[in-house]
């Protein structure tokens, strides 16, 4: 057996990493991807990469070194037969170990169907894949994972669920670049070489832990080899690092196991609760945020090193070690319930989100509201609304008018009147920490409505509105309202305020897909005849404020978008009479489609903007600060000089 020349030592352990082929691992062993792992993540680049690998040991014909496998087995073995294997979970090395039984998966399946080969590769499967009815590689990650890898990927049994997430759609795509990779040379004899290499010419370093604390020691050091890690990753094994530096003794050792075990229950839930039907929420910006409402939040805002090297350290574990054990318990705890509160505030329309509201309207309003602000750029005001999760199940109806006022601190600064995206963060990161641990405490909910209703009414002005709407028009790149970046989400705003409760005609999706959901009533080609005597006699300026108006500006549906083009509008109104509500709106009220009705419209529109977003209102009053004092003053003088020459401010 090839000898490694490295040995790690962690306490009273010496640990020998010897290079194995990968035959040793499949010997009355099975293995499991613990769920405190994240899934499946390669891409095709990454799968082409190992196939490149095998490649090229076959043309050297020498061993390739393709890394480390970290096991932690387990105490309970699993019957295979009358046989007892071992149960080892995959710690590091799942994706290469994955990405193998996909190459070999297919290899053999090509096999099995071949009849000079078929006995010996089903001998094969029986050791890689499948022994009578047990897997040899499954995983305890999700269920759905491992229902469509036996399924689907492997295809040793019938689908039972159409359940798919995004690491199934990984795999799918991993086992599809591996069908692609043999599809010029798929002959019996390719076949057996790239067998015979990948169980003879790749080699391996085996890892093996004796207990769960150890896990944290492997990426601890991978860490510092630049493996890249999420920084949730970092802090997981951070923790268990710290858990193992602990001396063991017979008073601390059942402790230990259990806050170790701690740990990684609560990250497979996180993992989980962050994993959404069509992408994976991500993992630092979660721990960013949590961390903004746990501990407090600094303008240089380094999170990970708050974490690593200020708060979670090994100095303060081996001086305080009891003092650690309590506080790695309290905040893996907050970690794990954010993480829920976080996936329900990105996914509001899961089925059973905010089940803790007991009243289903307000429940359903919080849903909606926030799926509205999920449209919009809402970085500034998202550990805001984590900050007051909590009074969900108390006091709904706060969080509620939260949310809502933060819709419109997010459209009226940064889709009206285009503010940069961390206008505010400052002032609104700082406090929510105070928020978080106030959070029944009525003035400090009164505060937080306070610093969104500031900014509001400083910087979600009508006035700079106006400026906006201006270069909109002015500038020769853009093209009026049909360039503004809040146009989507207008109109399916103004369309919803028709609907009023009936069925959806429009998803927002498509509403969000500008070129194919909007539609020029008046068209930019207006070629017909019709067009070319409602623009007579106006200048270039002119048709271009007319064209590109709001009031000309139509949310329709995609089956009618081709098909209009430069109809003339009594064509376009028999159709507007079948679609969307805004099309059966303005073909109702609208017999002709000229100057004056698209002006109209236009002001129509704008009064609806006024009315929707509360411009009549003063934000000031409704929402005072309950401590009495000034107001925010986080503006540099710069900023304030600007705002006074507007006349924005005094």
């Amino acid at each position: 057996m090839l000898q490694f020349g490295v040995t790690i030592q962690k306490l009273n352990l010496i640990y020998i990493m010897e290079l194995k082929q990968l035959p040793h691992f499949f010997n009355n062993k099975v293995y499991t991807i613990p769920d405190y792992q994240r899934g499946y993540s390669w891409a095709p680049k990454h799968v082409n990469d190992l196939l490149t690998d095998i490649s090229n040991a076959i043309l050297l014909d020498k061993p390739h070194y393709v890394g480390t496998i970290s096991l932690h087995p387990q105490k309970d073995k699993v019957k295979v037969g009358v046989n007892n294997f071992i149960n080892y979970h995959v710690v590091d090395g799942q994706q290469r170990f994955t990405t193998l039984i996909l190459i070999l998966s297919y290899i053999l399946g090509q096999l099995s169907n071949r009849e000079e080969t078929k006995e010996d590769a089903e001998e094969k499967v029986k050791s890689y894949l499948r022994n009578r009815d047990s897997y040899i590689f499954r995983y305890e990650i999700d269920k759905v994972s491992d229902d469509y890898f036996r399924s689907v990927i492997l295809e040793l049994e019938r689908k039972t669920t159409l359940d798919e997430n995004l690491y199934t759609r990984n795999l799918l795509n991993a086992k599809n670049t591996v069908r692609d990779f043999f599809k010029s040379n798929n002959s019996t004899e390719t076949l057996l070489i790239y067998l015979n290499a990948i169980e003879e010419k790749l080699v391996f370093n085996e890892f093996l832990l004796s207990d769960g604390t150890e896990i944290g020691v492997v990426f601890e050091t991978m860490n510092n080899r630049g493996i890249d890690l999420t920084n949730l990753e970092i802090v997981k094994n951070r923790l268990l690092y710290l858990i193992s530096k602990v001396p063991n003794t017979d008073d601390t050792e059942s402790e230990l196991l259990e806050l170790s075990a701690l740990i990684n229950k609560k990250w497979s839930h996180i993992l989980k609760n962050l994993t959404l039907p069509n992408k994976v929420l991500d993992e630092n910006t979660f721990l960013s945020n949590h961390w903004i409402i746990y501990k407090g939040w600094t303008k240089d805002n380094t999170t990970r090193k708050d974490i690593l090297e200020r708060h979670f350290t090994i100095n303060e574990m081996i001086k305080h070690p009891d003092k650690m054990a309590k506080e790695i318990r309290k905040y893996i705890t907050s970690l794990s319930e954010s993480s829920l509160a976080w996936r329900h505030l990105n996914y509001p329309e899961e089925s059973g989100a905010f089940s803790q509201i007991k009243d289903i309207e307000i429940r359903n309003d919080v849903s909606y509201t926030l799926g509205k602000l999920n449209r919009l750029s809402n970085s500034t005001v998202r550990p805001l609304i984590l900050a007051f999760y909590p009074l969900l199940e108390h006091n709904p109806a706060y969080v509620l008018q939260l949310i809502k006022l933060a819709e419109i601190f997010s459209f009226r600064l940064f889709s009206m009147n285009k503010k940069r995206s961390d206008t505010g963060k400052n002032d609104i990161y700082r406090q929510c920490h105070n928020f978080h641990i106030n959070v029944t405490n009525e003035k400090y909910q009164k505060y937080a409505l306070f610093f969104l209703a500031w900014y509001i009414e400083i910087h979600g002005d009508w006035k700079r509105f106006e400026l906006e709407k201006d270069d909109l028009f002015n500038s020769h790149r853009k093209l009026g309202f049909y360039s503004w970046s809040g146009l989507s989400y207008f109109l399916y705003e103004y369309e919803e305020s028709l609907r009023k409760g009936q069925s959806l005609k429009v998803e927002y999706n498509f509403a969000n897909q500008t070129t194919k959901s909007i539609e020029h009533v008046l068209p930019q080609t207006p070629t017909k005849p019709y067009w070319v005597n409602v623009l007579k006699g106006l200048s270039s300026v002119e048709k271009k404020q007319l064209t590109h108006c709001l009031g000309n500006l139509l949310l329709i549906s995609s089956e009618k978008n081709n098909q209009l083009k430069n109809s003339e509008y009594p064509l376009k109104k028999e159709h507007y009479k079948v679609g969307s509500y805004s099309e059966n709106n303005l073909a109702k009220h609208n017999i002709d489609w000229s100057k004056d009705e698209i002006n109209k419209r236009n002001d129509t529109l704008l009064k609806f903007i006024k009315k929707r977003w509360r411009f009549d209102d003063n934000f000031w009053k409704l929402y005072p600060n309950p401590f009495n004092e000034d107001g925010i003053t986080d503006e540099t003088e710069e900023d304030l000089e600007i705002l006074a020459e507007d006349g924005l401010i005094d």
